[in-house]
């Protein structure tokens, strides 16, 4: 699928040295737990897809939600994908 087409790439902000991706994952998930743990591991896919497709492109690039603004990619040193 394309995630652009289905409306999960709300916006991508191109500044000088970075592109900040910004995703629609929070508010297309339903507020309900069981959603939200069926969702995560689609979530997490979707994120490892574009970083494989992305980081050879891109230089340096982020991947957030753009209503919780959590950063899904670059992941942090302690965690993990």
């Amino acid at each position: 699928m394309d995630i652009v087409s289905e409306g999960l790439v709300s916006k991508v902000v191109v500044e000088e040295d970075r592109v900040t991706i910004y995703v629609a994952f929070a508010r297309n998930t339903p507020v309900h737990p069981f959603a939200m743990a069926v969702n995560w591991p689609l979530q997490a896919r979707i994120v490892r897809d574009m970083v494989k497709v992305l980081e050879d492109k891109l230089g340096y690039f982020e991947i957030v939600d753009d209503t919780s603004l959590q950063r899904y990619y670059p992941l942090d040193d302690e965690e993990e994908v």
